[in-house]
């Protein structure tokens, strides 16, 4: 039914009405009548228009050509206008087509009825033309800034994704074994960029920096410092370093006070400075969260880190240099301990049910997992089971360093083994007695022999070392867990084409380094290639009970 105001055709109404509307219209009405005329009037201010004459023909359209805007006619036979609006808005393909309900109901629970299944406005039988094309203009005009909208967000995903993959390159999570300790990262922006910073800092002289970072706010802009802190901490810590992690804090906190020109942002951090002559952790806090420091598996107080430190990187206030070396903690290495180095994404992770912050719950977990050695990533699986104790760190980046500091008593064989076929097959055989004498089975031992020689020989045959080259091996046994890790400068490992060629015999034994025998023996295996060396680190644990 339309207007009888139709005199508001000619005149000024006219040109008031013969806007450009621009916009792909769907037409759904059962009067052949109102379809015609809503198509005269919409094509006259240039729309392209579409009808049906029934709910599920205009639903086909609605796929076929996903229109800017569809007009529906509530009272119709089949399907009435409110069922379609339901299914429009259920349907991925149109559920962001605004829908202008035509409706000769006047009851306020039939406009909740339309709005309610996502109808974004409704025009009353008779329908004014000037009225109509008001709405319509305002829906295409809606419609068309939505869709700019949703390109602008798709670019910006797509350049954050990009900038994500970029920055995530600079933060490697690649574990560090040393003589000493090893050291392994897990990290989970909460967004495809995040605003913590990391690294493992190998010097001169076997000493090592490790530090964590957490710049203030989300988002890009905090993602941008923690690169640039990234960039510039290396830096100071190569030149700083001998004089401890208050020098090399005091240098940083320079250098971003001075680039970053806005008090909003600055850097909590825990740096840690070991030197394997005195077997001692030099340690900083910058406003950072206390670690937690368990040693011969009972937590240690950490007060100290209370009443010492300082405030954050780049805090606005106060002096340039505002660290002193009474500022800093030392911890000794005494083996046989784990250090833990987080963000305060993790304390504040929010459980699912109450509410409640992580917190203090977190240290306990960490206790839990370094409890158990066959458990080869101790930050990565913090993190599984704070998710798994129903905790949410989605909400915030959360970074978690473990630093084990190794049990001497543990390291059974540790020797760096030249590239020669016989020395290899002795330290194989090393390895084996070791094993057993540590109450490992014969079976198992057996297998770490067959392990050690595998990728020994490898090595030998197929790394692409020279004839004086050599390569680092330490086997530690923790119960009835065993942990080999071996460090060279060989051809790297190659282990998409070897997936590709589906172990592949002879290529298993060239490129692929002995892919095939080394996983069947293994429980766990992981390689690494970092700073043009290989890393490879497996475990195998010995099944026979006491």
């Amino acid at each position: 039914m339309i207007s009888t105001d139709q005199t508001s055709l000619s005149g000024k109404t006219t040109s008031r009405l013969l806007q450009n509307l621009s916009g792909r219209v769907l037409v759904v009405d059962d009067e052949l009548p109102n379809r015609l005329y809503l198509r005269k009037l919409l094509e006259a201010r240039g729309c392209e228009v579409f009808d049906a004459d029934d709910g599920p023909s205009g639903l086909s359209v609605a796929f076929q050509k996903t229109p800017d805007l569809i007009l529906v006619d509530v009272m119709m036979p089949q399907m009435d206008g409110f069922e379609l609006c339901g299914l429009l808005r259920d349907e991925p393909r149109t559920a962001d087509i605004p829908v202008i309900m035509v409706t000769a109901k006047s009851k306020i629970e039939d406009i909740e009825t339309g709005f309610e299944l996502g109808a974004m406005d409704y025009i009353r039988k008779p329908f004014n033309p000037r009225e109509l094309v008001l709405r319509v203009g305002n829906a295409l005009a809606l419609k068309k800034s939505n869709d700019e909208l949703t390109k602008w967000n798709n670019r910006v995903s797509r350049d954050l994704e990009l900038a994500g993959t970029i920055q995530r390159s600079l933060f490697s999570d690649i574990p560090h074994f040393s003589h000493r300790f090893e050291v392994r990262i897990a990290y989970r922006p909460c967004m495809d960029v995040g605003g913590d910073a990391f690294d493992i800092i190998p010097l001169p002289d076997g000493k090592h920096c490790v530090y964590v970072a957490d710049v203030s706010g989300h988002g890009v802009a905090p993602a941008m410092i923690a690169s640039l802190l990234k960039a510039t901490a290396s830096e100071m810590i190569h030149r700083y370093a001998d004089q401890g992690p208050a020098a090399v804090c005091n240098a940083l906190n320079m250098v971003i006070r001075r680039r970053i020109d806005n008090p909003s942002y600055f850097a909590t951090m825990f740096m840690a400075i070991h030197d394997p002559e005195t077997l001692k952790w030099r340690c900083m806090n910058c406003g950072h969260p206390n670690p937690v420091f368990i040693r011969n598996g009972v937590p240690v107080d950490t007060a100290v880190f209370k009443v010492r430190g300082g405030a954050p990187i780049g805090f606005p206030f106060g002096s340039e240099r505002p660290y002193g070396e009474k500022d800093e903690i030392v911890i000794r290495d005494e083996g046989n301990s784990y250090l833990l180095l987080f963000t305060d994404g993790l304390l504040e992770a929010r459980h699912r049910a109450t509410g409640e912050e992580c917190g203090e719950c977190m240290a306990k977990i960490y206790s839990e997992v370094v409890a158990r050695p066959e458990l080869s990533d101790k930050a990565a699986e913090l993190l599984d089971q704070v998710e798994a104790h129903h905790y949410d760190i989605a909400g915030d980046d959360c970074t978690a360093i473990s630093i084990h500091m190794l049990d001497p008593l543990k390291i059974v064989v540790e020797q760096t083994v030249p590239r020669n076929i016989y020395l290899v097959s002795d330290t194989a055989k090393q390895a084996e007695s070791a094993a057993v004498s540590q109450g490992i089975s014969p079976e198992t031992a057996a297998m770490l022999r067959l392990l050690v020689m595998e990728l020994g020989a490898n090595l030998v045959d197929h790394g692409g070392l020279d004839e004086d080259d050599s390569f680092w091996l330490q086997l530690r046994i923790d119960g009835r867990v065993c942990q080999l890790v071996l460090r060279d400068e060989g051809t790297e490992w190659d282990l998409e084409e070897a997936l590709n060629r589906e172990l592949d015999e002879a290529y298993m034994g060239e490129r692929g380094r002995g892919l095939a025998i080394t996983n069947a023996i293994t429980d766990r295996i992981e390689r690494y290639r970092v700073q043009m060396q290989n890393l490879t680190y497996c475990t195998i644990i010995d099944g026979e009970e006491e």
